[in-house]
């Protein structure tokens, strides 16, 4: 069996995108796209960000935006935990410095954060992935009757 997935890997880190669903207790399961941040050291923790199809197009737009303007844009998460409320935000940049340049996706949660730099091309077709899934995630599950 196949899934689709675009795993990005830097020096230090990397990011995988892939398709995913949310369940929930009594609700129908739903589409979602997952980005897992990691780091390439053994027995790393790495950070999962799920997104709703509509905010995975956000994200498409957000790159977009940063590729053709410079700077950088967040989607930012918060939820109830069992140790209170947890924020996790995920940072899309792009940055030039002395004649360089180069784009990042980034997350935060509390003190815990990753970076995965990468060039153009593959900042694109992560863009151009997030925009497919966007669509292709957008279901809900039907009960059988």
């Amino acid at each position: 069996m196949n899934r689709q997935q675009c795993t990005i890997y830097s020096k230090t880190s990397g990011v995988e995108i892939a398709p995913c669903e949310k369940r929930s207790d009594g609700r129908p399961a739903e589409g979602r796209v997952a980005l897992r941040f990691f780091r390439l050291e053994e027995g790393a923790a790495s950070l999962r960000f799920m997104v709703e199809p509509w905010e995975c197009f956000d994200l498409f737009r957000k790159m977009e935006r940063v590729f053709h303007g410079g700077g950088k844009e967040k989607l930012t998460h918060k939820f109830e935990g069992t140790d209170g409320e947890v924020v996790t935000s995920l940072t899309v940049e792009k940055w030039e410095r002395n004649g360089k340049s180069g784009c990042a996706l980034s997350v935060q949660r509390d003190k815990e954060s990753i970076n995965v730099p990468f060039e153009e091309g593959r900042f694109l077709h992560a863009a151009e992935f997030l925009r497919y899934l966007s669509t292709a995630q957008a279901w809900v599950a039907v009960a059988e009757k």
